[in-house]
C-alpha cells in the first residue's frame, strides 16, 4: 500500500480551504456591494467579515504548521525575495487582509464612525468602499489562484505540477465563497428580495460547479496521459486509498448534490424554505474541503526507481520466494 503524503498535514488543508473560501466570499460580497444598490446590507457586511476572519484563521493554521511558529514574526525578512512564490504569496495575503479588514470596518456602522475621525474617510466613505471593493476583488482572485500555485511550485510532486491545479482551486474557491454568502443571506438577511437573490446565487453556483467539474476532469485526464508517477498519483485518488473521499464526499456530496439543488431552485424561483438551499451550500463547503484534502494527501514524490528496474526487482522477488 502506498504511503500518503504527510509532510503537509491537515493544517495546510485548513489553510488552503479557508484561504479559498475567504477569497470567494469577499468577491461575492464586494460584487453585491457594487451592484445591489443599497440592498442586502446585512449579507454584504457579514460576508465581508466572514472573508476577513476566515483568511485570518487560515493564516493562523499556516503559522501553527511551522516547526517553530515564532519564526512567522521573521517572515517580513523574506518579503524582498520576489523570485519566491512564498514571498509573493506573503505580500498578496498581507495586502488582501488589510483591504478585507478595511472594507469590513467601513461597512460596519460603529467602526465606520470611529474611522470617520479620519477626514478623508468621513467625506468619502462610499467612494472608499467602491475602491476597496474593486481592489479587494482583484486581490481575492489572486489569493484564490495562489492557493493552487503554492502547491504547484513544490518540486518533485507530479500531482501538483499541472497548471490546471490553480485553475481548479480558483473555481472551487469561488463556489465555496458563493455558498458561504448564500448561507449568510438565508440565515441573517431580512431583505424582502432575499429569495430572488438566493435564486441568482444558485444560478452562479451552477456555472461555477460546471466549471469546477470540467477543470477537475481535465486535471485527471492530463495526469492519466502523463508518465508513470502522474498515473500513480491519480490512481491513489481515483481508485486507491482516497477514492471513497473523492467519489463520495467530493463528486457526489460536493458537486452533484449542490448542482441538483441549484437546478431545482431555478424552477422554484425562491418559493421554498431554507432547508434545501442551505443543504446545498453546506454540501459545497464539504466538497471544497475534501478537494484540498485529497490533493494534499496524494501529493507523493515522483518514483525514483526506473520502471524496468522495478519490474526486474519484482521478478527477482517472485523467483526467490
Amino acid at each position: 500500500m502506498i504511503v500518503l503524503q504527510t509532510t503537509w498535514n491537515w493544517l495546510i488543508v485548513v489553510y488552503l480551504f479557508l484561504g479559498g473560501l475567504s477569497a470567494g466570499a469577499y468577491c461575492t460580497a464586494a460584487i453585491l456591494h457594487l451592484f445591489a444598490k443599497g440592498r442586502f446590507a446585512a449579507t454584504i457586511k457579514i460576508g465581508a467579515w466572514a472573508a476577513t476572519i476566515t483568511l485570518a484563521v487560515g493564516l493562523l493554521a499556516l503559522i501553527a504548521d511551522l516547526e517553530n511558529p515564532l519564526r512567522a514574526f521573521l517572515l517580513w525578512q523574506s518579503f524582498s525575495n520576489l523570485s519566491s512564490w512564498m514571498a509573493i504569496g506573503a505580500w498578496l495575503i498581507c495586502v488582501a487582509f488589510i483591504v478585507f479588514l478595511l472594507t469590513s470596518l467601513l461597512l460596519t456602522e460603529w467602526s465606520a464612525r470611529l474611522l470617520g475621525s479620519v477626514r478623508f474617510l468621513e467625506r468619502s466613505r462610499a467612494a472608499a468602499l467602491k475602491v476597496l471593493s474593486v481592489l479587494g476583488i482583484a486581490l481575492a482572485l489572486g489569493v484564490a489562484l495562489y492557493t493552487g500555485i503554492l502547491l504547484q511550485a513544490a518540486p518533485g510532486i507530479p500531482l501538483w505540477g499541472s497548471w490546471l491545479l490553480p485553475v481548479l482551486f480558483t473555481f472551487s474557491a469561488l463556489d465555496t465563497g458563493v455558498a458561504a454568502v448564500l448561507i449568510i443571506l438565508l440565515l441573517f438577511d431580512k431583505d424582502s428580495r432575499r429569495g430572488q437573490l438566493g435564486v441568482s446565487l444558485e444560478r452562479v453556483t451552477i456555472v461555477l460547479i460546471l466549471l469546477e467539474g470540467a477543470a477537475l476532469a481535465a486535471f485527471f485526464l492530463t495526469l492519466l496521459q502523463g508518465g508513470r508517477s502522474e498515473v500513480l498519483a491519480a490512481s491513489i485518488i481515483l481508485e486507491g486509498q482516497l477514492s471513497w473521499a473523492f467519489w463520495l464526499l467530493l463528486v457526489c456530496v460536493g458537486l452533484a448534490i449542490p448542482l441538483l439543488i441549484a437546478v431545482i431552485q431555478q424552477f422554484m424561483k425562491g418559493r421554498h424554505n431554507r432547508v434545501l438551499p442551505l443543504s446545498g451550500a453546506f454540501a459545497l463547503l464539504i466538497g471544497g474541503f475534501t478537494l484540498r484534502y485529497v490533493i494534499v494527501a496524494a501529493g507523493i514524490h515522483a518514483a525514483l526507481t526506473h520502471p524496468v528496474a522495478e519490474q526486474a526487482m519484482h521478478g527477482f522477488y517472485f523467483f526467490v520466494t
